[in-house]
Order: structure tokens, then C-alpha cells, then sequence
């Protein structure tokens, strides 16, 4: 549900006036959006163990409902997308709006690429909590030469450490997926708990990618149980710039720096202990240290604030 406000105001990264009309993804079959989800994997034994995996949303033939050709959309963890297609819907395009028909054929508005800086949209957060969240800055985004514009949302009401980071591109649909205006759900900031668009595909060709991942398609398990002699310490703890590793027991032979969708940023070899490394050129937020010992390993977690 969408209510629009009669505010009209944007804000522009760019110096122009007009955008080139945008082909919706959603009009276009071959379309497919790559939705790569990652999320602690702990068991007993290895407690620190984090995943990502793929989910891959795309078209498959349509349908007629009322004298109206609608899209058949399906999600599928073949990489593939070929086999264990699952149907999560049908859409259907009004000018700049996306219309979807659930499996429980109930009508909604997925998307309003004509919305303007006031106009709100309802997100029931985890299916329980319905708020309406605002669009609070419109700004563009340059796609294989053509300027998209993206949708920036207010946060919810959340408790400490939650998010939601809210962002639609126009055309493509927020940054954690299609459906997400339909199934919103928050992320926390402490664990690894993503959900993110990591590429998108239109008209043959891909669209767009996402800066922090180099493939589109992901899925791995990474992390390291802790050996009780590789006991290391990390301080300060949150940090600002610059952090020191303790290791009381042996030397550490190499340190990997990973950020919460498990790419490695940097990687330092032969590490003096309690010498200060400069982690400056990061950007606030929640990262994860591999350090390797001559035979153990340890992994930890650090917040830069």
C-alpha cells in the first residue's frame, strides 16, 4: 500500500534535469535478480561458522487475468535457474507502478517508481509490525550509461543494533530483493545478517552488480572454530582507527579482514604481536579478523564506530 504526499522535491548526485525512460525489469522475461542472503551457520562445534546463499528470482512465461498478460515469477537456488522453481507470484506493470497477485491471489503494489521525497509506502516488518516509512531522498544512479533514479526510506521504529536500510532503484526494486516491500524483514548489525540485490539482469545484459560482491552467485560457508591455545585478544574493541592483536601463546603468521557478506578486505602477513594495524580506510560498521597461527586459527569479531 502506497500513499503519496503532496510534496514534490528531489535530490540530484547529478547536475541534469531529465531521466531516459527506464525498461522496467518486470516487463521484460529474460529478467532475473540474483539475492545473495547471509546469516549465522553456528552448530556446537563450530560456533563462529557464517553462510551466504543465492536466491535467484526471475520469469518464467506469463499468464491472463481479466484480459491482462501478467509475468509468472519464480525463485529458484539453481544457479541455472532451471530446476526446484518455486512460484512466489504473477506481476503485471500500470505505467510506473508494479502490481503483484500473490499464490494466495491477494493484489498488492509492489512498486511506485513515481513516488516523491514525503510520499510513504506500508511495510509489515516480519510480518507482524505494519509502519508506514517515508521516502526521505531521491537521488539517481548511473547504470551502463543511463541514469536510474533510487529511493531512499526512513527507518522503522527499531531496537538497537536493527536496521532495515531501505532502498529502491527504479526499475530494478530494492536493493534486498523483489518481493522485499512484499516480505520486509529487519537485519542486525551485530551478526553477519544480510540480504542483498548482488546483480539484476534485463533485456540481455546484466544491470547492475553490487560494489561489495564479485560474483553474483554465492554461496559458501566460511569461518573458524577457536583453539583454546590460539587464544587471542583484539583491542580496542569497538575501535575507531587503529587496533592491536595480542596472541600470548605463538606468533601470528598471517590476519585477514572480512566484512559481514564474507569478503576479505585486506590481509597482513607475519604480524608482530600488539604491533598496531591502521584500519582507517574502513567504514563503520561490523568485521570479522581471521588470524592464523602456525597451526590454529581464531576468528573474531571487531566494530568500527
Amino acid at each position: 500500500m502506497i500513499k503519496q504526499a503532496s510534496i514534490i522535491a528531489f535530490i540530484f548526485i547529478q547536475p541534469f534535469l531529465f531521466f531516459a525512460q527506464m525498461d522496467l525489469h518486470y516487463e521484460e522475461l529474460d529478467a532475473k535478480w540474483h539475492v545473495a542472503e547471509t546469516y549465522p551457520a553456528a552448530n556446537q562445534q563450530d560456533p563462529t561458522f557464517v553462510a551466504t546463499t543465492t536466491m535467484i528470482y526471475g520469469f518464467q512465461g506469463d499468464t491472463t487475468i481479466n484480459g491482462e498478460l501478467w509475468n509468472k515469477l519464480y525463485m529458484t537456488n539453481d544457479s541455472l535457474f532451471q530446476n526446484n522453481l518455486t512460484y512466489v507470484g504473477a506481476t503485471l506493470v500500470d505505467n510506473d507502478q508494479v502490481l503483484l497477485l500473490d499464490t494466495l491471489n491477494q493484489l498488492d503494489t509492489l512498486y511506485d517508481f513515481s513516488l516523491n521525497i514525503g510520499d510513504s509506502v506500508l511495510y509489515n516488518i516480519n510480518g507482524t509490525n505494519q509502519e508506514w516509512l517515508d521516502v526521505i531522498a531521491i537521488d539517481s544512479i548511473q547504470l551502463n550509461g543511463s541514469y536510474y533514479k533510487r529511493f531512499h526510506f526512513d527507518e522503522p521504529v527499531v531496537s538497537a543494533f536493527d536496521v532495515l536500510d531501505e532502498v529502491w532503484i527504479e526499475g530494478i526494486g530494492s536493493i534486498h530483493g523483489p518481493l522485499f516491500p512484499k516480505y520486509p524483514r529487519k537485519f542486525s548489525s551485530e551478526i553477519p545478517d544480510s540480504m542483498l540485490l548482488t546483480c539484476s539482469f534485463a533485456s540481455n545484459q546484466q544491470v547492475w552488480q553490487h560494489p561489495n560482491y564479485s560474483n553474483c552467485y554465492v554461496n559458501k560457508v566460511w569461518g573458524l572454530h577457536e583453539n583454546e591455545y590460539m587464544k587471542v585478544t583484539v583491542a580496542p574493541n569497538p575501535f575507531n582507527n587503529k587496533i592491536a592483536i595480542h596472541s600470548p601463546h605463538q606468533r601470528i603468521r598471517a590476519i585477514a579482514i572480512f566484512n559481514q557478506l564474507g569478503e576479505e578486505l585486506k590481509v597482513i602477513t607475519d604480524y608482530t604481536s600488539d604491533q598496531n594495524i591502521d584500519l582507517s580506510k574502513l567504514k563503520p560498521g561490523i568485521y570479522f579478523l581471521k588470524i592464523q597461527g602456525k597451526q590454529d586459527s581464531s576468528l573474531k569479531r571487531i566494530m568500527k564506530y
